[in-house]
């Protein structure tokens, strides 16, 4: 199973990029994607397999999961601003964790 170390962090360095997030479909392009299609990108070729052999959704299901964080799914079908400020205030809180460690 796919682990993507500091989840949050990483994930919102990707999506606070100019165009960069759709929550509007899974995969638009190579570099915009919606929640659940980053997670399955920023797992590289493993993450690419196991969205192929089950779907997007839960393919970022289980690698949140492995990588130590239970989403809700209703979280995949947020608007681009909910789920801008959610991955915002996930990766200021791994960070502040981080540094606590």
């Amino acid at each position: 199973m796919p682990r993507i170390e500091h989840i949050h962090q990483k994930l919102y360095a990707a999506v606070s990029q100019p165009q960069a997030l759709d929550m509007d479909d899974w995969h638009r392009c190579e570099t915009t994607h919606c929640r659940a299609g980053w997670i399955t990108t920023l797992a590289g070729k493993e993450g690419r397999a196991l969205e192929e052999f089950h779907n997007p959704e839960l393919a970022a299901l289980l690698i949140y999961k492995a990588s130590g964080y239970a989403i809700n799914p209703a979280r995949f079908y947020d608007t681009n601003e909910n789920a801008l400020a959610d991955m915002k205030r996930l990766a200021e809180q791994e960070a502040k964790a981080q540094g606590e460690a």
